[in-house]
């Protein structure tokens, strides 16, 4: 596997690509802040959703103190599994573990805080998720265009696994 300097080069340069791509498909009159969510997907996903979160690696420690949310997933999902290392289900999966982590995170807090203030915890927590889920809808070009950037990360760094294998093993048969 290439190392993680590798991996976020090959993410920069995949972003760097990605933008004229997304200007191809881009109708008029252009929305720039689409690019900049396909694009701004791309990069948070190949250098902060990595498949190789499930590993004690520099992806894991980009996230500083936050890294430990990041622990359970490490124990729970195989390196180089189908749940880490896949095009399309990886990628969504560590997405929808983050969410939910948030959400478990937010729990913990507004229940900490009902002990000081006269909070509705069930009410706020509701709003929160049908906010995010009303954005979605209404922002749906946008919404496409970033879960688009999420998979292009991950195929990136997928990919450059899928190619660095090929090559080792083509290299080894030829030293037989």
């Amino acid at each position: 596997m290439p190392d993680g300097k590798t991996h976020d080069k090959i993410t920069v340069i995949g972003a760097t690509v990605a933008a004229p791509v997304w200007w191809h498909f881009a109708q008029t009159p252009v929305d720039y802040t689409l690019g900049v969510a396909f694009v701004g997907a791309t990069l948070f996903s190949g250098m902060m959703l990595s498949p190789d979160l499930d590993l004690n690696s520099s992806i894991y420690h980009r996230w500083g103190p936050f890294k430990y949310l990041w622990w359970p997933y490490q124990k729970i999902i195989p390196h180089r599994s189908r749940l880490s290392h896949s095009f399309f289900l990886a990628p969504i999966l560590r997405v929808v573990y983050f969410l939910f982590i948030m959400w478990a995170l937010f729990r913990i807090v507004t229940w900490g805080l009902t002990f000081a203030f006269v909070i509705k915890r069930n009410e706020l927590s509701l709003q929160i998720w049908d906010g995010m889920f009303q954005w979605a809808e209404t922002h749906l070009a946008h919404t496409e265009w970033m879960v688009a950037g999420i998979v292009l990360g991950a195929a990136l760094h997928v990919g450059a696994d899928i190619c660095w294998s090929a090559f080792k093993r083509r290299r080894r048969r030829r030293r037989r």
